[in-house]
């Protein structure tokens, strides 16, 4: 039997992955969450708030905005 991530856990796992954001889960609509403040010198076109219904979707979010970072 396949044991079911926490809400906490995937909290946990996300932040360990994409270290710089903030992640957030709503409890009142459960959407999660990414936001960070853009660092000094960070062009303002940067992604820094992103938003999903389950943390596999915004994980993937999160890989895609980096991998756009990354070719810039």
């Amino acid at each position: 039997m396949t044991r079911t991530r926490t809400a906490d856990e995937h909290k946990a796992r996300l932040v360990e992955e994409f270290p710089g954001w903030s992640i957030i889960r709503t409890t009142d609509t459960g959407r999660w969450w990414a936001i960070r403040r853009p660092k000094a010198g960070r062009r303002l076109s940067v992604v820094t708030e992103l938003a999903a219904d389950t943390p596999e979707e915004l994980a993937e979010l999160l890989r895609e905005a980096h991998a756009v970072e990354a070719d810039r």
